[in-house]
């Protein structure tokens, strides 16, 4: 179980803004839960059992999950088994902490078989929720950059192997045969993108979370209407983290991966050209 003493000076506040899903049957419990991470300006969304904590994470990200283990309907061990087998490896490698009544030592072994990444036992205070919650969502974001450029080396890969970052299915079918057309819409993805993906960069360094939504938004249908599906998913989560205001500090790498995504598709469009 998380002890007092295994934390060292926490920074709270990397904590304003996470998105935090607590899952939590009792009503007591979930009015005291919901205080103390409020208090710190964490958006808490919260569950009466495992399978709406299950639903919740495949439809929304969060930096981490508060999951009680005996709940209704489906409990905390299985919910986080099923967690851990999404296909989104952000949404399945999500910090989640149990919250047991059992006594200390009792449950551990069940719960990291499950998946779950710490323990917090009942009653609990202030000080050890908020630290293991600081201690986890640290890791989870070094995680997340670490996987960000693991799909960039990835990317990489494929487009010096000659394989097609994109496709101009969409295009040629609205060209009706007009190749000429299909042409142009190459044409202008080279010439207007890059100036569109460095917007984004300027105002995700100015922190202009309103601009980086907008931005996202655009450059959004342009790469679903090229097909590039490798970046498809990271323009939403930047455009929902900056909506949101939460998460900011993964839009950066996020950034990166698709302006680096981009200039490989701008480079195999101009071989295509050719």
């Amino acid at each position: 179980m998380a002890k007092e003493n295994d934390f060292g000076n926490p920074d709270y506040g990397i904590l304003q803004n996470k998105k935090i899903l607590v899952a939590e049957d009792v009503k007591l419990n979930q009015d005291l839960v919901k205080h103390i991470l409020q208090t710190r300006h964490i958006d808490v969304t919260i569950v009466e059992n495992g399978l709406e904590a299950l639903n919740q994470v495949q439809m929304n990200y969060f930096d981490c999950v508060l999951m009680d283990v005996h709940m209704p309907e489906m409990d905390g061990i299985e919910a986080t088994k099923r967690i851990r087998l999404l296909t989104d490896r952000e949404k399945s490698r999500i910090p989640i902490i149990a919250l047991t009544a059992e006594l200390p030592d009792a449950g551990e072994k069940k719960f990291f078989d499950a998946g779950m990444d710490s323990c917090l036992a009942k009653p609990y205070d202030e000080f050890n929720l908020l630290n293991v919650i600081v201690k986890y969502v640290q890791n989870h974001n070094l995680k997340t950059s670490s996987l960000n450029m693991e799909n960039f080396v990835k990317t990489e890969t494929a487009a010096v192997n000659g394989n097609k970052l994109y496709s101009l299915a969409m295009v040629e079918s609205v060209s009706g045969g007009d190749k000429e057309f299909t042409k142009k819409m190459i044409n202008l993805f080279i010439e207007t993108v890059p100036a569109d993906v460095k917007q984004l960069q300027i105002a995700s360094i100015t922190q202009n979370w309103l601009q980086v939504g907008k931005l996202a938004h655009k450059l959004k249908s342009t790469i679903d209407s090229m097909a590039i599906k490798t970046i498809q998913q990271d323009i939403r989560t930047i455009e929902m983290n900056a909506k949101q205001e939460s998460a900011h500090e993964i839009i950066p790498a996020l950034i990166e991966k698709i302006n680096q995504t981009i200039n490989s598709v701008i480079r195999q469009l101009q071989m295509e050209l050719n």
